[in-house]
């Protein structure tokens, strides 16, 4: 149950309870199923070496991070790597940022625009719909905003099977069902 997005908590809770009035679990776990993300696209997102992405500007790959340094040269700086994603479908991107001086992290998932920036240390979860098939993704220090220090670390890249919208839908639709049974018995 690791790769859930929604807290499980909830919905195991959910379960037990239909359980315990005896009302049938199968509409509801197979909701809850849905909220599963697919394999990692991101290869080496934890920068256990100095592979895999390509790297321009102050950038570097040590100690289990990207590095983003500057030397006073004011160049475009980013790491970029090619991912497989399917135009139409979901995916959640994941990412840290650490050691944070100045400037901002520009976020590019290809076909999908600027997803977003970011000037503080967090961990950070951003959901973007692909509109190209193929494509990459890019981590950037925001151009040009002068000075910039930070780290990333921990890049992951997963398809969703459900948006927040079809979960709500998919709670709302459980509830519905559980309802009209418990009005039947």
């Amino acid at each position: 149950m690791a790769n859930e997005i929604y807290d499980s908590t909830w919905w195991g809770n959910t379960i037990d309870t239909a359980s315990s009035i005896g009302t049938s679990t199968e509409m509801i776990q197979g909701q809850f199923n849905l909220t599963k993300t697919g394999e990692e696209k991101v290869v080496n997102g934890d920068f256990a070496t100095d592979s895999n992405w390509t790297k321009q500007g102050n950038v570097s790959i040590s100690s289990g991070s990207a590095n983003f340094i500057d030397n006073g040269s004011n160049s475009y700086s980013f790491i970029r790597q090619n991912i497989s994603q399917i135009d139409g479908e979901n995916y959640l991107l994941k990412f840290e940022i650490k050691n944070y001086l100045s400037g901002a992290l520009q976020v590019i998932l290809q076909g999908s625009g600027i997803a977003a920036t970011y000037n503080s240390n967090g961990v950070y979860s951003i959901f973007i719909e692909s509109s190209v098939s193929g494509g990459y993704l890019e981590l950037s220090r925001n151009f040009p905003a002068g000075t910039f220090s930070f780290s990333i670390g921990n890049v992951s890249v997963k398809e969703v099977r459900a948006s927040s919208v079809e979960a709500v839908k998919c709670l709302a639709d459980a509830i519905h069902r559980i309802g009209i049974q418990n009005i039947q018995n």
